[in-house]
Formats: structure tokens, sequence, C-alpha cells
């Protein structure tokens, strides 16, 4: 019955698509790597962020520099008044998501400048720099209204892991919870364990995505239901601890696992991570323990409310 179920949820993930960051609009995982090699303005640092949903740009040169956009239009504008955008833009539009589908805009219209940060650092989505097929791009910029710059980078697949080793693991890790199902105690600490690895991964995750536009609240506000879903499996563990809450626990983990460790699976199927690089582990984890809880605490409240044969002999004399 266990393994049933557990093959029914690895069946459900090999057939859904990429998980994106929830809410927060990039993937989790990708099968590409975004480089940044050169930038030709001195003072001023690119990097790919996000996976490379998203490009960063910090300019300490203490120079105005305006990223162009699409079509050639002034797209942002960074200096020492921090940022902003050109809400006129056709790049502004197609950049608030990270699909880059949105049209609107006007490249020809005078710029409509909006301030957005007091930091001179900015992360936009750039559909020049993202998504396979492997190839060069580049970033054209305006310094000072009059001299040219540009950023230059690659694409290049990135090697796909182990996915069926990391599945195998937490199939295994499932598998073995769930036969513990009469060890109260292992059980609680599994959900503790798991409950919090899953926290700290969704808020290390939100951290690395926050930026000086949106703040850390907005990242964890977009991945508040999976957040929710670790820290009540944490709870759930602690009252486990002190008195049988098995349905509960069953129903924490199921969540766990489908919120988390399907939710997030493509990290185990894609080369390069968005979070933090141990997030396959945390993956593989929320996906052992909840799988684990949810057969074990299923079990463990079946057998409370079964009746014993002493009652069903009363029951057919009745």
């Amino acid at each position: 019955m266990a393994l049933a179920g557990v093959v029914g949820l690895v069946a459900v993930v090999l057939y859904s698509g990429p998980a994106s960051a929830h809410g927060a609009d990039a993937p989790v995982a990708v099968n590409y790597v975004v480089r940044v090699e050169s930038v030709s303005v001195p003072g001023v640092t690119v990097r790919a962020v996000e996976g490379g949903a998203r490009l960063e740009l910090v300019n300490r040169s203490g120079r105005e520099v305006v990223v162009l956009g699409l079509q050639g239009e002034e797209f942002l504008r960074i200096g020492r008044r921090g940022v902003e955008e050109n809400r006129a833009s056709p790049t502004w539009v197609a950049s608030r998501s990270v699909s880059g589908v949105a049209a609107g805009g006007d490249a020809g219209a005078a710029p409509d400048w909006r301030a957005v940060s007091a930091e001179p650092r900015v992360r936009w989505h750039d559909e020049r720099a993202r998504e396979l097929p492997a190839r060069s791009w580049s970033v054209p910029l305006l310094v000072d209204s009059r001299e040219p710059g540009i950023i230059r980078g690659s694409i290049a697949a990135a090697p796909a892991p182990a996915t069926g080793w990391w599945w195998a693991g937490a199939v295994v890790g499932a598998v073995a919870l769930g036969l513990l199902w009469r060890q109260k105690v292992v059980l609680a600490l599994a959900a503790l364990g798991g409950g919090a690895v899953t926290t700290v991964w969704i808020v290390e995750a939100a951290v690395l995505a926050a930026s000086p536009a949106d703040g850390v609240g907005v990242q964890v506000l977009a991945r508040l239901w999976p957040l929710l879903t670790a820290v009540a499996v944490l709870v759930v563990g602690g009252l486990e601890l002190f008195k049988r809450v098995d349905i509960v626990l069953g129903i924490a983990g199921a969540c766990l696992a489908v919120m988390v460790g399907v939710g997030d699976s493509a990290v185990l199927r894609y080369g390069s991570l968005a979070g933090p690089q141990w997030g396959r582990w945390a993956v593989a984890l929320a996906f052992a323990v909840g799988v684990g809880l949810a057969v074990a605490g299923g079990v463990r409240w079946y057998r409370s409310v079964e009746p014993t044969p002493q009652s069903a002999q009363t029951d057919t004399a009745i």
C-alpha cells in the first residue's frame, strides 16, 4: 500500500512540466546556464541571478548608465539617484514576466521615468539573455547620455543531475519512514527535521531572489503556501511528541510532498538552480518525509480507530 502511494506520486511528477517559483515568476531550476562574460563600463558589474531568469546590474561607477531595450529605447536608468524605469518602454512591459510575451509601450514615446530604488542595483527579465539554444548574447548600454557601452555573455546547456538516483533516494527514504509507523518519536523527529530544512530552504531562496525594488517580504509572500506547509509540518512534529495527532501528521506530510516535493521537482531534473545549491537535498527530503509521514500517519490513525475483536463481537451480538 505504501509503495503504491509512492509510485503514484512519482508518476504525477514524471508527467508534470517545469515548476516555477511560487509566484516569484522564475523557474526553480532550468536546463541552461547564463554567463556574463564582460561589461565595457568600469565600475559596473552584471551577473545572472535566479537561475538565469534575471540579470542584475550594480553601478558603482558614479556615472549614469542606461540599459537600452529591445527596440533601442531607454529602458532602465541607474545612477547616483538609484534606479529609474521607463514605463513607456515596450521592453519594460515585456520584462514584467519571465515569459516576455506581454505587449504594450511605445519605443518612440518620450520616456516615462519612475524611481524604483535609491540603491544603484536593479534586476530585470531580459529575453536576450535567456533560454536555449546555446549562443552569445549582448545588451547595449548608454553612459552619461553619449558614450555607448555593452554587456556581453553566453548561454550554454546545463548538465542534468542524476535524476533517477535522486528519486530513488527519495522513494527509499519515504518507504523506510512509512515502515516505521509504530515509532512515534521517529516520526515526530522526521517531521521536525523535514519541516525545518524546507522552511530554511524557502526563506533562503526568497532572500536570494530579493531585489531593492521588492524586498525580501514580497519574495516570502510569493512563496507563502509552501512556507506555511513547511511550518505546519514543523509544528505538527512538535505536537506528535506530546500527543497523538496521527491524521493531522499524515495530512501535513501529504501537503509537504505535493507542495514542495512535487511542486518543486524541477530541481531534480534540471542542472541550474534558481535558489540555494543545496535545494535538491531539500526537495528530495521534503518528498521522502512528506510521503513517509502521509503513509505512517494514515496507518497509525487507521489502527487507532480499527475495532478490536471484543468490540466487534459485542456489535454483532447487539
